[in-house]
């Protein structure tokens, strides 16, 4: 039905705000204190280790895929492949 709609569009804000957040009060901070233990420039940090975190989800459900012998693995790759192009 149609009327799902709103709500479809109002959980997607939700977890916008919610991913925002969680970015602004952990990700940030713990980038920050690793740059400085690292005595790494802001811009490295942002460059290197922000890229780390950003795919550590996909770095270890491909493990997990790997090592289950699932084909989830597969595609991982296929999709970050995909996600990289863009």
């Amino acid at each position: 039905p149609a009327w799902l709609v709103v709500f479809y569009f109002v959980g997607v804000l939700y977890m916008f705000l919610a991913l925002n957040v969680a970015c602004d009060e952990f990700f940030v901070p713990a980038l920050e204190v690793m740059a400085r233990r690292l005595h790494l420039s802001m811009d490295v940090a942002g460059a290197t280790l922000m890229a780390a975190g950003g795919s550590a989800p996909e770095l270890f459900s491909s493990l997990f895929g790997t090592f289950t012998e699932s084909e989830i693995g597969i595609g991982a790759i296929i999709g970050s492949a995909v996600f990289n192009v863009l």
